[in-house]
């Protein structure tokens, strides 16, 4: 059970990261913020980029293929 809670919820961060960094791009390029806001917007447009770099490390990089490693080695 714990196996499965914990995928749901890298699911549900990784979707999250994905839907506010493509939210946050397309605002960025057709300027839909209020004045003044711009480097706010950077800001979290940089923060969001850097969690959208760990999302796909995690479901593309070492860290899903240590995760099938082990899930292997437990296997009967």
């Amino acid at each position: 059970m714990t196996g499965n809670v914990r995928t749901l919820g890298a699911i549900v961060v990784s979707v999250g990261v994905t839907i506010g960094f493509v939210g946050s791009v397309f605002i960025v390029l057709f300027k839909a913020l209020p004045d003044g806001s711009d480097a706010i917007a950077n800001v979290l447009l940089g923060s969001l980029a850097a969690m959208q770099t760990q999302v796909v490390g995690f479901w593309i990089g070492s860290s899903a293929g240590s995760a099938s490693k082990d899930q292997a080695r437990t296997a009967p």
